[in-house]
């Protein structure tokens, strides 16, 4: 016979946590749709904060690639750290940050705008910063999106336009903008 007991003292829930990859702890941890009002608009400039201080590598891990991409893209991760680049706001305010990452965050946030509600705030955070990740490689590389210019400058009009948007974000849209 199976004791519950037995089972729930000898489980360690921290050494789980170390055990599982960066895409099964984005899974134990996402609040998209199945928690709806989780976040409201006045957690936003709060949302934006975390967001720009998270850690590169754990969202990025996340995303699903194959074979050698797997071991190009942690390749990359570990390059960026090496130059100080570790978090999203590293990557997107850095003079001359790497195109590889900046593809990588559009993927990360195109996937996280498809997963979410829209118009959630957790739409809203990935919306911004999957435009921010097109504007900032825009200002030195070909495009990496196909959005078209106009789709753009309606992405950052909205993004102006949301009073939660910080001023340092607000200034790189601005200068994106005008590129």
């Amino acid at each position: 016979m199976f004791h519950t007991e037995s089972f729930m003292t000898d489980f360690d829930s921290s050494e789980a946590v170390f055990r599982s990859d960066a895409r099964q702890l984005s899974k134990i941890m996402d609040l998209d749709e199945a928690t709806p009002g989780a976040w409201s608009e006045q957690d936003l400039p709060a949302m934006l904060r975390h967001q720009l201080s998270a850690p590169l590598e754990f969202d990025l891990s996340s995303l699903e690639v194959k074979g050698a991409e797997v071991r190009a893209r942690d390749k990359t991760l570990t390059a960026a750290a090496k130059e100080r680049i570790k978090s999203f706001g590293d990557l997107l305010f850095h003079p001359e940050p790497p195109l590889v990452l900046l593809k990588l965050s559009k993927e990360f946030f195109k996937k996280r705008t498809q997963d979410c509600k829209k118009d959630s705030s957790e739409w809203k955070i990935a919306y911004l910063f999957y435009l921010l990740s097109i504007l900032v490689a825009g200002t030195r590389a070909p495009k990496i999106s196909a959005l078209t210019h106009g789709d753009l400058l309606k992405g950052v009009k909205w993004a102006l336009g949301q009073k939660w948007v910080n001023e340092r974000t607000r200034a790189l849209l601005a200068k994106a903008r005008e590129s």
